[in-house]
């Protein structure tokens, strides 16, 4: 599973109907919904949630320029800038069936016009969702409070490349998201990771970590070497009458020569979501079929 997210572009008009929304600490149905705005567009976006932090910018870069962007705040002390991106508009239906527009700002740091590349390293978004009023507006259904911050290589999202139509499912009785991998490699090591991204209607949108996606050294030994590993970590959701679903974690292959770390290979974990600590927590594990 290496899709998610980000794939559907949406070119609409502009000017903003209402005063831009502040994250709040608690989650409001009532007061998202206040928040509506005449289309989609990169412009109509922008004013809305981003009024009075917009700059010009100037960013030598071929990924800056091929999406709608702008600056936002002033340089800090180390002469870093925020860039904010608008990524294609994806589509999503919610546990009702009803169509969901999901809206993705990434923010990226640019240093002497330039994107920041750093090792590893991703950048950070704003998700917003709206759905679509009988008078042709859109109106806001949930955000993420604060900007969530997407680990990948090289500045940019691991989410780009994705498509969340076909990876949506549901994680909960009334949830909807996606699990999604998060991965780099470098001198011939590959290390991914699983999370998950909730799109939920009575609370902030989030991401969250899972756990090991897998990992192989197949750039450095190949497979005869005795040093060689190569194994992948495989995710299944466990639907139950539950407000989030655990996901289980199966790991097949070849572990690497490790020894701080326990045996783990064709083994199962379960992972169950604690809406206190607002984390996935291993509940128990097996050895897999």
């Amino acid at each position: 599973m290496n899709k998610l997210l980000l794939s559907l572009a949406l070119s609409l008009g502009a000017l903003s109907v209402t005063p831009a929304m502040a994250a709040a600490p608690a989650f409001s149905a009532s007061q998202m919904a206040q928040v509506r705005i005449k289309d989609l567009s990169f412009n109509e976006v922008m004013r809305q949630f981003y009024n009075g932090q917009m700059v010009p910018t100037v960013a030598d870069d071929t990924y800056i320029d091929s999406l709608p962007n702008i600056g936002l705040g002033r340089a800090d002390s180390t002469a870093y800038r925020t860039v904010a991106l608008m990524r294609p508009i994806e589509l999503y239906d919610n546990t009702e069936g009803e169509q969901r527009y999901l809206v993705t700002i990434e923010k990226v740091l640019v240093h002497d016009d330039s994107l920041e590349y750093c090792f590893p390293c991703g950048s950070k978004a704003d998700l917003y969702s709206f759905k679509k009023l009988n008078n042709g507006q859109f109106q806001l259904v949930s955000r993420t409070s604060e900007s969530v911050e997407f680990s990948s290589i090289y500045s940019s999202m691991d989410l780009q490349n994705n498509d969340l139509y076909d990876t949506l499912q549901a994680l909960g009785e009334n949830l909807v998201g996606s699990i999604f991998m998060s991965g780099y490699m470098r001198q011939g090591y590959t290390t991914e990771s699983w999370a998950v991204l909730h799109l939920p209607e009575n609370d902030f949108i989030n991401t969250y970590a899972l756990g090991d996606a897998g990992s192989d050294n197949n750039g450095a030994y190949d497979s005869e070497s005795s040093l060689n590993y190569d194994y992948e970590g495989i995710v299944e959701v466990m639907p139950e009458k539950s407000t989030y679903y655990p996901i289980k974690l199966t790991y097949k292959g070849i572990a690497p020569d490790d020894p701080e770390r326990s045996d783990f290979i064709n083994k199962s974990f379960v992972m169950k979501f604690n809406p206190v600590k607002k984390v996935y927590e291993t509940t128990s594990s097996f050895a897999a079929l």
